[in-house]
């Protein structure tokens, strides 16, 4: 029997509940700073070995993409990085919906500020004379 499951190809395949780039940056994030500890010479800052501090930021690169990719594929931040680095002037042009504004809408009455003070007042006389 032929095989009819609906190929999603919009769906990303995972493994381990990431994306193939997640998991490539995730190992090789790993990889690098485990080579780069063991590849350089030990650097003494004030008492303390900067070798660590570097692997484990090297360590951090990985996950840090995956959750900065968490919910867009990477075309989207692609697209994202085209935005802001493309050479191009976007001009405004005219109103692509001049339509969004109401017009002949009946407007609430305001009273006068005169008109509302004197009915405060005699509100408040009635309240306070009993």
């Amino acid at each position: 029997m032929e095989d009819i499951t609906p190929l999603n190809l919009e769906d990303s395949p995972k493994l381990f509940g990431l994306r193939y780039d997640q998991l490539i940056a995730c190992l090789g994030s790993l990889i690098v700073s485990t080579q780069l500890y063991s590849w350089l010479s030990p650097v003494p800052f004030m008492g303390h070995d900067l070798r660590l501090d570097v692997a484990i930021f090297f360590g951090l690169l990985g996950p840090a993409y995956c959750l900065i990719t968490l919910n867009h594929t990477t075309g989207h931040w692609d697209g994202v990085i085209n935005f802001y680095m493309s050479p191009q002037v976007f001009i405004p042009g005219p109103d692509p919906n001049p339509v969004r504004f109401l017009k002949d809408e009946p407007l609430p009455e305001f009273l006068d500020y005169e008109e509302d003070a004197s009915l405060v007042i005699e509100s408040l006389e009635s309240v306070f004379k009993t």
